[in-house]
């Protein structure tokens, strides 16, 4: 949902995972746009303090809906500094089509 939940995730299953633990993380690179719909509202979200692929949002099915919650997309960059904050390193990146990227985390 954001930097700090992220990085506060990350630590806690640091603590609750053995040494040789993996993340695989699937993500989309939210800057790898040029729909500029996109980077306006990247913009909107720093001018508030928020990461730029922080999307707040809820799921509705017809009558039905979710809380609204954040959801969190980072570019590699990102992703890297989130993880290294948290006992976390990136050791692989495979690129997908577009902006999408999963990358294997490992323990530092």
């Amino acid at each position: 949902g954001s930097f700090k939940k992220a990085q506060r995730l990350l630590k806690r299953f640091h603590r609750l995972t053995s040494d040789d633990a993996l993340i695989i993380a699937e993500c989309l690179d939210p800057c790898d746009t040029t729909d500029r719909r996109h980077r306006r509202y990247h913009r909107r979200n720093r001018a508030r303090g928020r990461m730029a692929g922080q999307l707040r949002l809820r799921v509705r099915y017809k009558d039905a809906a979710t809380p609204w919650f954040d959801y969190l997309f980072v570019s590699q960059g990102e992703m890297g500094t989130i993880v290294n904050g948290a006992g976390w390193r990136i050791s692989k990146v495979f690129k997908g089509e577009g902006p999408i990227y999963v990358a294997i985390i490992e323990k530092a």
